[in-house]
């Protein structure tokens, strides 16, 4: 997913008068009581209606022996018409956000657990994450139900624990002609109807529920690449499919499937354009693309629509196939999706690469919160928006410079790591597959880097240069503000002279125990400058990087 933090509260929609503005999407997590069923849904099935916005949510659940008789699911407070196993429960028991229900009791099969709700045309605390309709470049209506991290109870009850995976239909009833899109398998039932099925490959909540639907989209089945069916949704003058390269994204599409493996939700890909804050945002087999992409100044990425679309296809492997296993795990889907576009920007475009990496530097140098909280930092959409840059740099290009192989143990890592089943992975799992991959231990790197409570404290670094017979001696001292710390690193100095320029590379290793060290160069010139971390591969808060060429617009995100 990919957004834009400039826009992010001047796109909310107007509440309706019985409705309320924008709510606090940091709802609770259901806790199971003892004697209750867990709330491990193993099956949605979802109708929306896109006219009146009537939903009604059919969740289906396991019982296991010793059985039992009550659910506690997430839940918002307008839920109608429950029904347990098609009968009337027994007891329900709305609470701030959860609603506990009791039936009849099971010593061991399945609950249909049913209920209703008019789902509100309004959206939450300052994202777009919510029921919208909205007009699109040539005025047509665009509806969307769009879900995300913890806030699938917006829509219906749910279990919002994005470590869940489960599988869906979605039934949408709209109006006649209205070109309509949902996760998975896609039928038009009739010219009123469209169904859409999620039933082999499980996902997560929070890209699932999710509708989007514009009477003017046009089908285009732009590529096929060995049987994968990339198809465009616009209006007419759309031009997301126009600006792309059908051999840029045919060669990118086989680099990607040859590392992660055929894509997890068939073999279409639907790709449609709309009038969206975020950039880009993933669903199991589709993506909405900001529709003006080709039109917005290339800020954040050399080729705004490319990357965003390439960072969203990652996604389906990485976000939807392997999913979070805590919300505030956030950062390595992000990551990852981000690391690998840019790995191929490096392989391919290397100018483009270094201007990504040169954005994530920006955002991270002036982060607050680590990649991966022991706290949980509120509100969780700051935490989230903040996790592109650090992730990106943290995970991943940093440790460029510090593990054997560089990048291609890397990419190795994150192979293995979305590989397999389906499945829930939390950042821990990820610093395993690093080490597996390198053989290091980089527990002292994530205690230093990754994980945290409260505001960061990135390093500073000073540098003193000496020269004595042709060589030249770089020593390095890295400082913190409050805490102390010394941070595993590489750092590249860049010393120039008259007419020689020399990048020097000073480590401090994977388990420092020293804030200063040196190393030593050939180099029989007067030092006339020195800049620190030249090609922003580290996170600090020295300013004299090429950070300083670069303008700092309002951050535009990818999710």
């Amino acid at each position: 997913m990919l957004s834009t933090l400039g826009a992010l509260g001047a796109g909310c929609t107007e509440a309706g008068p019985d409705e309320p503005g924008d709510i606090d999407m940091d709802s609770g997590h259901v806790d199971v009581a003892p004697g209750e069923l867990p709330p491990d849904i193993q099956r949605y099935h979802y109708d929306f209606n896109l006219t009146t916005r009537e939903a009604r949510s059919s969740l289906y659940f396991d019982v296991a022996p010793p059985g039992g008789d009550c659910i506690t699911l997430d839940a918002p407070d307008n839920v109608t018409d429950i029904r347990w196993n098609t009968g009337q429960p027994v007891s329900v028991q709305p609470a701030s956000g959860t609603l506990r229900v009791c039936g009849e009791p099971l010593f061991a099969g399945q609950v249909l657990l049913e209920g209703g709700i008019t789902v509100p045309e309004q959206t939450y605390d300052f994202s777009p994450v919510g029921f919208t309709r909205t007009r699109d470049h040539a005025g047509n209506t665009f509806s969307y139900l769009l879900n995300w991290v913890e806030q699938c109870d917006r829509f219906g009850p749910c279990n919002d624990d994005p470590g869940q995976l489960a599988r869906y239909v979605l039934e949408v009833t709209h109006a006649d002609g209205e070109v309509t899109l949902c996760p998975g398998k896609r039928t038009r039932v009739n010219s009123t109807k469209t169904r859409c099925e999620l039933l082999q490959t499980p996902a997560p909540t929070y890209s699932s529920f999710a509708v989007a639907s514009n009477r003017a989209w046009s089908r285009n089945q732009w590529l096929d690449v060995d049987g994968t069916k990339l198809v465009f949704f616009e209006v007419p003058g759309g031009r997301l499919a126009a600006s792309l390269s059908k051999s840029v994204m045919a060669g990118y599409v086989r680099w990607i499937k040859g590392l992660l493996g055929p894509l997890p939700y068939g073999e279409e890909l639907r790709i449609a354009g709309a009038p969206t804050q975020w950039l880009g945002v993933e669903h199991p087999a589709n993506i909405i693309l900001r529709e003006d992409l080709p039109d917005l100044p290339p800020r954040e990425y050399a080729d705004m629509t490319r990357h965003t679309l390439m960072h969203e296809i990652v996604h389906q492997w990485a976000g939807n196939r392997t999913t979070l296993a805590d919300a505030y795990d956030f950062a390595w889907k992000e990551a990852i999706a981000e690391y690998l576009t840019y790995v191929y920007e490096v392989r391919n475009w290397p100018a483009d690469a270094a201007r990504t990496r040169a954005y994530w530097d920006r955002l991270a140098r002036t982060a607050f919160y680590h990649p991966r909280p022991t706290d949980r930092p509120t509100p969780f959409l700051s935490y989230a928006m903040e996790t592109y840059g650090t992730g990106s740099m943290l995970f991943f290009v940093q440790l460029e410079d510090l593990l054997p192989g560089g990048q291609d143990t890397i990419v190795q890592a994150i192979k293995e790591f979305l590989s397999g089943s389906p499945g829930t992975r939390g950042v821990a799992d990820l610093q395993a597959e690093l080490e597996r991959a390198s053989g290091r231990d980089l527990d002292a790197y994530f205690n230093a880097w990754v994980y945290g409570a409260g505001e960061t404290d990135w390093p500073t670094f000073t540098v003193n240069t000496t020269q004595q017979n042709g060589e030249l001696r770089v020593e390095v001292t890295q400082k913190t503000f409050f805490s102390g710390k010394i941070y595993p690193v590489s750092v590249v100095i860049q010393v120039k002279g008259p007419t020689q320029t020399v990048n020097v590379p000073v480590s401090f290793g994977l388990q420092p125990t020293e804030a200063t060290t040196s190393a030593t160069v050939p180099f029989g010139e007067p030092v006339v400058s020195v800049a620190v971390d030249p090609e922003n591969r580290v996170v600090s808060w020295n300013q004299s990087n090429g950070l300083q060429s670069l303008e700092a617009p309002p951050q535009r995100w990818l999710f």
